[in-house]
């Protein structure tokens, strides 16, 4: 590897280190990040694939309203080691041990993409723990995405990663046509549409430069994705069986990662859950036109609004 990519690393490394912390719990030694009041209302965030505690940014929105967003690096994740719980059963335990360990009785479950998973184990396993769950762009069956050659290089080796978060900011607007492409089923003139939004806007262009970062150093992530993809793939449609708690499903109408179908399929086997569609709406949420009606969703949801007032 070259001293350019080890330098990279080791910056990378300590910086994540910086915004996390690190607590043994029953299941474990894992690592959380925090965002928002400590007496806000408290949300556990399941980070999707490829993320630990950073991609807890992404409820930013959330904290903001006055909610207690607490993050955790997933199993296999930075410093969560995977022996923390390699079932998405055991991630669900782990994350209740985590609660006990900061003195949270209970919690809005938050899965997004491929956490939904351990967000509805979570549910599942511990509902007296579990004031709701919102599912976001969520896996919750069968998933097993087709990689292909190149986008293993690209997203899943250290230098891959490392040189598509350079390219990500040297060249923008390819990257962002990119990876709106990839992850929408948008026509191409919607997608030119979409691109042209995103980079109108720094908060827009900082969100999707965040989220191309949550890839890197690769290495302390390959645990935890190897895990996931196996994992995933072994599901099967019983997986919200027994989930009673009110429920939330967010989903963009063109997701070109996790078909639409899973939030169909969530709305529909558990009892009284509300589906809310973004239409033309794609994995990114927060980067879809129209995407901020996801956001108003689930203030209203759980009872909060701009000014951190609760009413649940």
């Amino acid at each position: 590897m070259s001293r350019g990519y080890k330098s990279f690393a080791s910056r990378r490394r300590a910086e994540l280190s910086s915004g996390g912390t690190l607590v043994t719990t029953r299941a474990g030694t894992v690592e959380y990040a925090e965002l928002g009041p400590y007496s806000g209302l408290p949300v556990l965030f399941f980070p999707g694939g490829l993320a630990g505690h950073d991609q807890t940014r992404l409820l930013s929105p959330l904290a903001a309203a006055g909610c207690r967003v607490i993050g955790w690096s997933r199993p296999g994740y930075l410093r969560t080691p995977l022996t923390t719980g390699s079932s998405f059963a055991e991630q669900a335990d782990a994350a209740a041990a985590l609660l006990d360990e900061l003195g949270v009785p209970a919690a809005v479950a938050y899965g997004i993409s491929g956490g939904g998973p351990m967000a509805i184990e979570f549910a599942r396993r511990h509902p007296a723990m579990t004031r709701g769950l919102v599912l976001e762009s969520a896996v919750s069956r069968r998933y097993a995405p087709k990689i292909s050659p190149l986008a293993r290089a690209l997203f899943l080796t250290p230098r891959g990663a490392w040189l598509t978060t350079r390219f990500a900011r040297r060249r923008p607007r390819a990257y962002a046509a990119g990876f709106v492409r990839q992850e929408s089923t948008l026509d191409r003139r919607r997608r030119r549409q979409v691109v042209e939004w995103i980079l109108a806007d720094s908060g827009r262009r900082t969100i999707l430069q965040a989220v191309t970062d949550l890839i890197t150093p690769y290495e302390d992530r390959a645990a935890g994705s190897e895990n996931d993809l196996r994992r995933w793939a072994a599901l099967d449609d019983s997986l919200t069986a027994g989930v009673r708690c009110p429920t939330l499903v967010l989903h963009g109408s063109h997701d070109g990662d996790v078909d639409p179908a899973h939030a169909r399929h969530s709305a529909a086997t558990i009892p009284d859950a509300r589906l809310h569609i973004v239409e033309e709406g794609w994995h990114l949420l927060p980067l879809s036109m129209g995407g901020g009606s996801a956001y108003e969703a689930t203030c209203a949801f759980l009872g909060i609004d701009s000014t951190g007032r609760t009413d649940r």
